[in-house]
């Protein structure tokens, strides 16, 4: 897990004003402790210990958490997931770092590491001034049915963190952030919920995170102040300082992420639109390759492939991920085959008379659940493999360029409804050629309440040979259209204000 959610909630605290025009950010951040508690409250407190659990959405998965900071910047979140094992990141105050069981020991670097220490600030809320170099009230929205204020807050490395606070409550309710981590820029929101006192404050004990289209709730059970502590409870973890007595070019070689290794080949993967094979890249770098059959026959549609991905140093093995449908694409069956790691994520998925019954294995023995289904819905992962929405490439109107909808059901979650409008033919830049393709866009929303975007591209035999989805910095590319890398930046010239190119 991330701690940056769980960090800047527990750092943030909420505000209340009654003016109807926009308060100053400053008003709104100071104005904040007092109503939580009030400035001496904050200043008593020089460590906390946090208990708690936590649970990924819709996964059956689940874990409990302990979370200690102390004053001014040492902090440690130690998870334990059931059958992934225990998960630890911190900082000392200097050193940001994680270690999992998947990912393995690593050192944060950048704007990552800026983004780590600045949320490891123990009673952030005091020292605003100090770990931002600006704050504005950028307007009023409605969040999670609140009404709320809108706080930008620009630090001097990374870019801005978006907090809202409830006009009449003055709580925080959501808190917006984006990062670049070996997973390329993840861009994650937190809403906080269910506040009650510890002691003197007030803090949430309900915090739901979403990240690239995942969402995890973490509830608070106990707080405790001002502990005895260890004297080494903030020293760094022998696989820690492992990494810093190594040469500082194996360091930085250990911080890039892995290459994506080849899918193994399955099928035909001609230029028919009966198969293929893609190559997905997160932030421009390789990160997956899935390779896929689609056969029409006997009256069904079966789109089955595999794949594989590289997140850092964390690696999916998608052993078989398959959809059936009859000819009218009304699902018949679904099989999710996957390993996380050496956690198994498998989904057996039945479809009739409007229901999806599953069964779901994630290393804790199957469960079952059913679900609402449309007759014609998309069958697709939460995240990877791509390829299924090759069913959406067979179906969408190439003619029309009005919207149109299309149920997409995401395997053992939930139906979500799909906009999808056709923008015509176009040229598309490739590293070794250039083509005219068919482009189609797609906007939803998860189950658990993202928007997210996608754009396909598909030639006239509606093969898909572009995927790009902005908001997760991914692309995918059929084999045969190499990706065109976009132009290096100029040099900095502080006499030019000419910016990069895009691509």
């Amino acid at each position: 897990m991330n701690t940056l959610a769980l960090s800047l909630l527990l750092s943030s605290v909420p505000l209340f004003c009654a003016d109807e025009a926009l308060p100053k950010a400053e008003t709104v951040l100071d104005r904040s402790i007092e109503v939580t508690g009030g400035k001496a409250a904050f200043e008593k407190r020089h460590n906390e210990v946090m208990h708690g659990s936590m649970e990924f959405t819709g996964r059956g998965i689940k874990g409990t958490m302990t979370v200690y900071q102390a004053e001014p910047d040492k902090n440690l979140a130690v998870i334990e997931i059931e059958g992934i094992g225990k998960i630890e990141s911190g900082s000392n105050g200097e050193i940001a770092w994680e270690n999992s069981a998947l990912q393995g020991p690593r050192i944060k670097q950048g704007d990552e590491k800026a983004g780590s220490l600045r949320d490891g600030t123990f009673n952030a809320a005091l020292n605003w001034r100090k770990l931002y170099t600006k704050a504005e009230t950028a307007g009023v929205e409605t969040v999670e049915g609140h009404e709320c204020y809108k706080i930008v807050l620009t630090p001097k490395d990374g870019k801005p963190a978006n907090e809202f606070f409830d006009k009449k409550s003055g709580l925080l309710i959501k808190t917006t952030v984006t990062r670049n981590t070996p997973m390329g820029e993840i861009t994650a929101e937190v809403v906080a919920d269910d506040y009650r006192k510890e002691g003197d404050i007030m803090v949430p004990h309900k915090m739901i995170n979403r990240a690239a289209g995942q969402e995890f709730l973490i509830a608070v059970e106990k707080m405790e102040v001002n502990v005895d502590l260890p004297k080494d409870r903030f020293d760094l973890p022998p696989e820690i300082q492992g990494l810093l007595k190594k040469a500082p070019q194996a360091a930085a070689t250990n911080l890039k992420p892995a290459q994506a290794p080849v899918a193994s080949s399955s099928g035909n993967a001609g230029s028919s639109g009966n198969g293929g094979k893609l190559s997905i890249y997160m932030a421009g770098k390789p990160m997956a390759s899935e390779t896929y059959t689609v056969d029409k026959s006997n009256g069904k549609i079966e789109v089955s492939g595999s794949g594989n991905a590289t997140m850092g140093t964390m690696k999916i093995d998608i052993e078989q991920f398959k959809v059936v449908t009859d000819d009218k694409y009304q699902p018949i069956e679904a099989r999710a085959k996957a390993k996380l790691g050496q956690i198994p994520m498998n989904v057996k998925t039945t479809f009739a008379e409007g229901k999806a019954s599953s069964e779901i294995d994630n290393g804790q023995g199957p469960k079952t659940r059913e679900d609402n289904v449309s007759a014609g819905a998309i069958v697709v992962n939460a995240n990877l493999p791509l390829y299924p929405w090759s069913f959406l490439a067979m179906r969408a109107d190439l003619t029309n360029p009005d919207p149109q909808q299309f149920p997409v059901y995401v395997l053992g979650q939930a139906e979500v409804s799909a906009t999808v409008v056709f923008k015509g033919r176009e040229p598309v830049e490739f590293a070794n050629k250039t083509a005219d393709l068919n482009h189609i866009t797609m906007d939803t929303k998860t189950p658990q309440g993202q928007a997210i975007s996608m754009d396909l591209w598909l030639d006239d035999s509606r093969k898909v040979i572009k995927i790009a989805v902005p908001s997760m910095g991914v692309e995918a590319y059929q084999d045969g259209f190499e990706r065109k890398a976009p132009p290096e930046a100029p040099a900095n010239d502080s006499k030019s204000g000419d910016k990069p190119p895009k691509q």
